[in-house]
């Protein structure tokens, strides 16, 4: 019994782990943006992010095991953005609405994810 629950410790420490990485990417010119997560690789996580987010976007940040959002201004013609990263999906997105809010933006949560979680 002892050596089932050495293995079953070891498989429950290595699981999350093993899909714990995401990506904020978000296009400068229309403030379009993807949040991917649970990605098992930095790698993949990127691609995963750029796909969902469409031409022209690049990569914003990288995370683990932590909650992001993206706010972004859609007024025509407005890039102002922000995002947040916190433990919880609410914080993240009061962050990410201050910093948007703090650039003079009209702003809304426009993705969010918890990665690891």
């Amino acid at each position: 019994m002892k050596r089932v629950g050495v293995l079953i410790a070891i498989w429950l420490g290595f699981v999350p782990g093993s899909y714990a990485v995401g990506a904020l990417a978000r296009n400068p010119t229309n403030n379009d943006g993807a949040v991917v997560v649970n990605k098992r690789t930095k790698d993949d996580a990127v691609h995963d992010a750029l796909l969902a987010c469409g031409s022209d976007c690049e990569i914003v940040t990288t995370f683990e095991s932590s909650c992001v959002a993206y706010a972004a201004d859609h007024r025509h013609g407005s890039t102002q953005y922000g995002y947040g990263q916190a433990q919880t999906s609410d914080r993240a997105g009061e962050i990410a609405l201050d910093r948007c809010q703090a650039k003079g933006g009209s702003c809304i949560v426009m993705s969010s994810g918890c990665d690891g979680h």
